[in-house]
């Protein structure tokens, strides 16, 4: 199949507040879908998993709060700062250091702390720095902001290429042990930084909210899940079609573009409770699907699939008059070659071809970074 292609424009409108909100809401209802993953997973059907609605108190009733941490630590709340559908997060502080604590549902705090050994020894991942079992928390340590946000701040590209590559070595040190993050966003990479008389230092950038994280053995694979926030969401995961580490990939290398163009390439301001996808799936066909990998995405998607017509369908409304809008002919003093390279590595339309997380980290475009 081929597509006529044209020239991109970028979009236009986007703030950090509205970008967030998006991000936070733009993903499916939190305990089930997760559930699901780690029961297909490990074998079992969503039947066989119990998952309680917890009973939590009001939230802000904890503010002030002392907890005591497995490892004897004392955390005192201040603050809240999410509420993820009955998981609240929260602002603490202990030995005059900050810390957030993350309650979870009971199935999801024994599959994540089972998970956390093989996490906790890479400095690019957000581990868990102590539980409070009696409550079914995770206890993580404080970082300065997350990308979203950070993303706006005055970066020279060194900056930014280090802030990319620390979060991928965090995301190659999972696939490493066949754990695949399935929510990568801009707000899941967060930094630590300092702003100084010579401009922003970068301490430290980890990868977060592992505790959503899924273990995929080898040759196996998630199906039948529409997983992650549908902003950073890759074309099989809108799809709920087979997933694992390539998903990762694809929704990273679109985190990469928003922090070098601070724009979200398939956001767009929809009315309250509609749903995207057909119109993502538009531009993710336009901006990175070429004719031989996309007819080997919908090979990927197999006959059965029901989406597989409306792919192409979708393909069908590209003609002179509305031209496909590659990422590789997008211009912008921003995007040299070699990134548009990477990019098209990582967002290859079938997964099967998309490179790993530790073949992007050998690209030339991170190459001369020092540590």
């Amino acid at each position: 199949m081929k597509f006529p292609t044209g020239t991109a424009s970028l979009l236009k409108g986007q703030s950090p507040s509205s970008l967030l909100a998006a991000s936070r809401a733009g993903r499916p209802r939190f305990c089930a879908p997760r559930v699901a993953a780690r029961a297909a997973a490990a074998g079992r059907t969503l039947a066989s998993v119990h998952t309680p609605i917890p009973t939590t108190p009001d939230p802000f009733s904890q503010i002030g709060a002392t907890l005591q941490g497995r490892s004897g630590r004392k955390y005192v709340i201040q603050q809240v700062l999410q509420d993820r559908e009955n998981r609240f997060v929260y602002l603490a502080e202990a030995d005059k250091k900050k810390f957030v604590l993350k309650n979870l549902f009971e199935s999801e705090y024994n599959y994540a702390l089972s998970l956390q050994p093989k996490l906790s020894a890479s400095p690019y991942l957000r581990a868990v720095h102590d539980t409070i079992p009696g409550e079914k928390m995770f206890v993580n340590e404080y970082l300065s902001d997350h990308l979203l946000n950070f993303a706006w701040k005055d970066l020279t590209l060194p900056v930014k290429k280090r802030i990319l590559r620390d979060a991928l070595r965090g995301l190659a040190a999972m696939h490493d042990h066949d754990i695949v993050h399935l929510d990568i966003k801009a707000n899941n990479i967060m930094v630590d930084y300092r702003q100084t008389r010579d401009g922003i230092v970068v301490d430290r950038v980890q990868l977060s909210d592992l505790e959503d994280s899924t273990h995929i053995p080898p040759k196996s694979e998630l199906r039948g899940l529409q997983v992650g926030n549908h902003w950073w969401r890759s074309p099989e995961a809108h799809v709920k079609a087979a997933i694992n580490k390539p998903t990762d990939i694809f929704s990273f290398a679109i985190v990469s573009i928003f922090l070098l163009l601070r724009r979200v390439i398939f956001w767009m301001d929809l009315p309250q409770n509609s749903d995207p996808s057909f119109a993502i799936l538009e531009r993710q066909i336009s901006h990175f699907a070429d004719w031989d990998d996309f007819d080997g995405f919908l090979d990927y998607l197999g006959r059965g699939h029901p989406w597989r017509q409306n792919f192409s369908q979708i393909a069908k409304t590209f003609n002179e008059n509305n031209p496909r809008r590659p990422f590789s002919l997008w211009r912008s003093d921003v995007l040299d070659e070699d990134f548009k390279d990477l990019i098209g590595k990582m967002t290859n339309f079938d997964p099967r071809k998309r490179i790993t997380a530790r073949e992007a980290l050998e690209h030339r475009w991170f190459q001369g970074l020092e540590d």
